[in-house]
């Protein structure tokens, strides 16, 4: 006579350390789910809101206006505001601002929310200073928003079809000439806005202009005032990689 022993077997209901892996391995990947879309999100609203925030805060420019920004707008939202970043090559239209420390709107928008796209802001060290030269410090998101667009400047083609850029102030609109693009770590000299004009400073604009990693062109005049933008060289480390750019502005 034919044995079910085998087949009885394999009716067992499972052991509860099996149900218990099941109910955990469902219940991480459900929190896993709810964080992603939760990032997702929190990616969407920010560009969502700096977009619309382009499209309220840039006016059309008359012959009395000293800016095409609504600066009166923009410091009623927020008084940190300094300026207004303008690279269309890049699909920048951004306002900056400048605090007191260099960690505040690392994680907050323009408004002052939580972001992960934070927002543009001068350096800390330049807070009451003189702006003879200024480091601009953003994000590269991986969403190709924000600062990522600078590592585009590593193209030189791209560079000689984009060489400058408008930094809209309060005072007024002023042109930025591009004269030097490269990589950097964070702890290099160049971050240091402590200048003043003289035979030094002249000498530290040249050697920007000989890091560059390729040959622009571009004399800058002498104790001009210099704005260097800077960004991660990865959308996905904190290292201490950054890519820079510096640019003399039109006076």
């Amino acid at each position: 006579m034919k044995s079910f022993q085998g087949e009885k077997r394999l009716l067992q209901p499972p052991s509860p350390w099996w149900l218990v892996l099941c109910i955990v391995l469902l219940i991480a990947g459900v929190g896993f789910l709810g964080a992603f879309a939760y990032a997702q999100y929190g990616y969407v609203k920010s560009s969502r809101y700096y977009t619309e925030l382009s499209q309220t805060s840039l006016q059309s420019t008359g012959e009395q206006a000293r800016s095409q920004v609504d600066f009166a707008s923009l410091e009623a939202v927020n008084p940190d505001i300094a300026a207004w970043l303008e690279m269309p090559a890049l699909s920048i239209s951004l306002p900056v601002v400048q605090a007191q420390d260099n960690d505040t709107y690392l994680h907050h928008s323009f408004d002052g929310s939580a972001s992960p796209y934070g927002c543009l802001f001068f350096s800390a060290a330049s807070y009451g200073g003189n702006d003879l030269y200024r480091v601009i410090y953003g994000h590269n998101m991986h969403t190709g928003e924000m600062f990522a667009g600078l590592l585009s400047y590593t193209d030189e083609y791209f560079y000689r079809e984009n060489p400058n850029f408008t930094l809209c102030t309060p005072e007024g609109d002023k042109t930025c000439h591009i004269f030097s693009c490269h990589s950097v770590t964070d702890g290099d000299d160049l971050y240091n806005t402590s200048r003043t004009e003289g035979d030094d400073y002249n000498a530290f604009i040249q050697q920007l202009y000989d890091a560059s990693d390729y040959v622009t062109g571009v004399q800058v005049p002498e104790n001009s005032k210099v704005l260097t933008l800077s960004t991660c060289e990865s959308s996905y480390t904190s290292g201490k990689d950054r890519y820079v750019i510096h640019a003399y502005i039109e006076e």
